[in-house]
């Protein structure tokens, strides 16, 4: 869709878009190729799937490519994030790493591969994504991120070969003096640090970002302009169809096989009766329960719900939505990727649970307060009781920005629990593209756990406009 002009996709496109099998859609999308050969070609050149730092792989080749398409361009854009996962919070606490990083980790020094490539091109401008644990990660006793900053404002320190230009590195958020060698000093490293949720993205999502222009370019790029407010997860998620969860099976008896712990599965043949049915009862069990109101028994239980679709007829984003303009494309004619899961019964018995304690209580329960209400609501996890994963089952509050979607979204769904009650289920693929800002007519392609990295992977698009914009402006 980008090889075409804004607002003049072709119908084909549309009609890709609203094929809800996906057999189908795969198909329509080898038509749609077929039609526009030269535009097919051209995304297909834009995209190579190359691992940095793999032997397969090697400098000379990926050199070769980028000198190719760069065709003699001295003044150009990278733009990139070096894999993450050494840095990550979470990623170091499933390690039991707190600040320190393990020095045979060679994930600790991938950032180099995207440093090579700025010693050897030397592009006008990099724009360079990472995670917020990269700000205390440590080697030993010393930070990384200092080392770091000083190798991109230096390349050729850790490349002498390549005789690269300097660059400033500078924050999207806060102003920069310049010391007397002209590079920019900030008061904290986490001035580098973006709060999406300020900035118009529904979703508390904290991202290391550094914007690096070449030492013989004379201009101070603008900073990020903060929105006048934040953007509540319903606001932007609550104009799409309702629908329900799918059930499949449920646990039944455990025994012990070679030392471990087997568990044998009930199958569920599901349909709305089963599944209202089954909700309608955990919401008396629930409200049995002291602290929550019985409207949630006197509420009927919502029978005309779906399991939704790869494609569903429906006029959405609303006029209230704050993010109408961006998301809206009025030839969709519906929504896409707006499937729910399949989840557990014994799951959606904790779905019910979580999402009627949020709107009583205002925030999402932690794991010893699903236990302190019944011991029906503790997984069956060796960890469910360790403390290590006290937020496994997290409804996401209506009323406020969503957490950081990740790619574990596409796990279990556990940490995206749906705010509403009556839905009893967690996030669809429309719903967490929502949240990182895609617009609606951006369609997913591939299996469910596909669909979900793709979102979970991604940079906000709005936040990535408004720092595309400021790039832009130091070009024009």
């Amino acid at each position: 869709m980008h090889q075409f002009p804004k607002d003049e996709l072709p119908e084909e496109y549309y009609e890709l878009l609203r094929e809800s099998n996906l057999v189908e859609r795969n198909r329509l999308k080898q038509v749609l190729f077929e039609l526009y050969p030269e535009e097919a070609q051209k995304a297909r050149e834009i995209a190579w799937r190359v691992e940095l730092g793999n032997p397969e792989f090697p400098s000379e080749l990926i050199d070769g490519r980028i000198t190719e398409q760069l065709k003699g361009e001295n003044n150009w854009v990278l733009i990139g994030g070096p894999p993450c996962q050494a840095y990550s919070l979470v990623g170091r606490s499933r390690r039991q790493e707190r600040e320190e990083l393990n020095p045979e980790d060679h994930r600790v020094f991938l950032y180099k591969e995207y440093l090579r490539i700025i010693a050897v091109h030397q592009p006008a401008v990099f724009v360079m994504e990472n995670v917020k644990g990269l700000l205390s990660a440590k080697l030993g006793k010393e930070r990384v991120f200092p080392q770091i900053l000083n190798d991109l404002r230096n390349p050729s320190l850790v490349f002498p070969e390549t005789q690269s230009n300097n660059y400033r590195i500078y924050s999207l958020t806060t102003e920069a003096e310049l010391d007397e060698n002209g590079q920019t000093l900030y008061e904290s490293d986490t001035d580098y640090l973006i709060r999406a949720e300020e900035y118009g993205v529904p979703q508390r999502r904290h991202r290391v970002i550094l914007l690096g222009i070449r030492a013989d370019i004379d201009e101070t790029p603008s900073i990020l302009q903060r929105a006048e407010s934040e953007i509540s997860l319903k606001s932007v998620i609550g104009d799409l169809p309702k629908l329900r969860s799918s059930i499949g099976r449920s646990k039944g008896e455990s025994f012990i096989k070679n030392g471990k712990k087997k568990r044998v599965y009930e199958i569920i043949e599901d349909s709305i009766d089963t599944w209202g049915n089954h909700v309608q009862q955990f919401r008396e069990e629930i409200v049995s329960w002291n602290g929550f109101s019985k409207r949630y028994v006197e509420t009927p239980v919502n029978f005309d719900l779906t399991i939704g679709g790869e494609f569903l007829p429906y006029e959405t984003p609303s006029e209230n939505n704050p993010l109408r303009n961006w998301y809206r494309d009025e030839r969709i004619q519906g929504v896409c990727n707006h499937e729910s899961r399949t989840h557990l019964l014994d799951d959606l018995l904790r779905y019910q649970f979580s999402s009627i304690f949020t709107e009583t209580y205002k925030r999402s329960p932690k794991l010893h307060e699903f236990k302190e209400h019944s011991d029906t609501l503790v997984p069956d996890h060796e960890n469910a009781q360790t403390g290590k994963f006290d937020d496994r089952f997290r409804t996401q509050s209506g009323e406020i920005p969503a957490t950081t979607v990740t790619c574990h979204i596409s796990k279990d769904g556990h940490y995206f629990i749906h705010y509403d009650p009556e839905q009893c289920r967690s996030w669809t693929v429309r719903e967490a593209a929502r949240v990182q800002t895609f617009p609606d007519n951006y369609l997913f392609c591939g299996s469910r756990t596909a669909q979900f990295h793709q979102v979970g992977n991604a940079v906000p698009p709005y936040l990535a406009k408004q720092i595309g914009e400021i790039v832009f402006t130091i070009f024009r």
